[in-house]
């Protein structure tokens, strides 16, 4: 009962007490017959207010009644959005605001099972996202192994709950697992050089979602394609055509729009018809060559300029420059020979070879050479070492 209901009860009960006293004092010895008279009037009277004062007393319960059920009903109301508001919280990850809104709730209905349950559920949660949000600062962290054991008891934990506050959890989790398969590729990627082993990777990537994954398995492909492109090159120096262009297509079935291959497919093609063309006419005219000439053309034939090497965002370097023919005869199959140097340290990082376009060059003409070396990573600097060509 309200305080309220219990004034209300003191006053009427007080009333009461005022009519009864003037009933008693009408029987006292010595009155008069008019006074006694009165009495006897205000004793009828009285017997009104007998009846009537029940009726009062009823009403005064009835209203307390009624106002203590609307406090009641006013503080359920207040409980059941509190509760409503928790749930939304915990719908959408924020588990210790969840958690507050519930005990707020509790202390106002400490005895409502439903609010210890969800209580109890929202608390679990957010232990839960506080040890996945330990466990993802792991990874950025590159603690893998400790990530992933983190990781593997959180999904023993979360892994089979039904319950829909822990959907975001679940979310999350899979995130993270996505995380920990890309680390774990990404630190590989540096000791895998072949094709088939990258492939494999690239096989795995596929299955996962978000934009680490969709990074790494772009990484994959574009080192795909370079270890294609060094192959083909590599054959190509060989005038292995058919070995070449097996390696490019090889490159361009996981690369498809690497500009690099297709554009190296087709300058193989054109180099092996520009050899077979002009190995035909090598073979007709090698006999006619005089020695002396054969020696000058061989030996200064050539003049490179223009060398430049530029380094991409990948930490590839692309070489290119210009070949002129200084001979008195044309030349074909023009290939260069070059070696690359760290530019702040001098020191030496590898050999590279190029190909000559366009495949034959008149006497005066200047043709342009491009390759690239991959995995620098700093600025270099390229000097040419070499050339090779064949006379007409």
């Amino acid at each position: 009962m309200t305080e309220e209901v219990r004034q209300a009860v003191l006053e009427v009960a007080a009333g009461t007490e005022a009519i009864r006293l003037p009933q008693a004092a009408a029987g006292k010895p010595g009155d008069d017959q008019r006074p006694a008279q009165a009495a006897v009037t205000k004793g009828g009277s009285g017997r009104v207010f007998q009846w009537i004062i029940p009726i009062m007393l009823a009403g005064v319960v009835a209203l307390g009644l009624t106002l203590y059920y609307k406090y009641e009903q006013s503080v359920n109301q207040e409980v059941t959005a509190l509760q409503q508001q928790a749930k939304k919280e915990a719908l959408a990850g924020r588990y210790s605001e969840a958690v507050q809104l519930l005990e707020r709730a509790g202390e106002q209905r400490p005895r409502f099972a439903a609010l210890t349950r969800d209580r109890e559920l929202a608390a679990k949660a957010a232990q839960l996202k506080n040890q996945l949000d330990g466990a993802s600062a792991q990874l950025k962290a590159k603690k893998l192994d400790e990530g992933e054991k983190a990781l593997k008891q959180i999904a023993d934990m979360i892994g089979k709950r039904q319950e829909p506050l822990f959907a975001p959890l679940q979310k999350s989790l899979a995130a993270d697992q996505v995380m920990l398969t890309v680390l774990r590729i990404k630190g590989q990627l540096d000791k895998l050089t072949t094709v088939d082993a990258l492939a494999d990777k690239l096989d795995t990537v596929r299955g996962l979602s978000g934009q680490e994954a969709a990074a790494v398995k772009t990484q994959i492909i574009n080192k795909i394609a370079g270890i294609s492109y060094s192959s083909a090159e590599e054959m190509l120096r060989k005038k292995d055509f058919a070995g070449a262009l097996e390696a490019v297509d090889n490159g361009l079935s996981y690369a498809a729009d690497n500009p690099k291959l297709t554009s190296y497919r087709k300058q193989i093609s054109e180099a092996k018809r520009e050899f077979e063309e002009a190995e035909a006419k090598r073979i007709q005219l090698a006999q006619q060559k005089a020695a002396e000439e054969e020696l000058n053309n061989r030996t200064a034939a050539v003049d490179v300029s223009g060398v430049t090497a530029v380094l991409d965002d990948y930490g590839d370097l692309t070489i290119s420059g210009t070949v002129t023919n200084t001979a008195t005869r044309p030349i074909y199959s023009v290939s260069v020979y070059l070696t690359i140097y760290s530019s702040s340290s001098g020191a030496y990082i590898g050999d590279a070879y190029a190909n000559v376009s366009p495949f034959r060059l008149e006497p005066g003409e200047s043709g342009s050479f491009s390759t690239s070396y991959y995995g620098v990573y700093e600025q270099a600097e390229v000097s040419v070492d070499n050339a090779s060509w064949y006379l007409e």
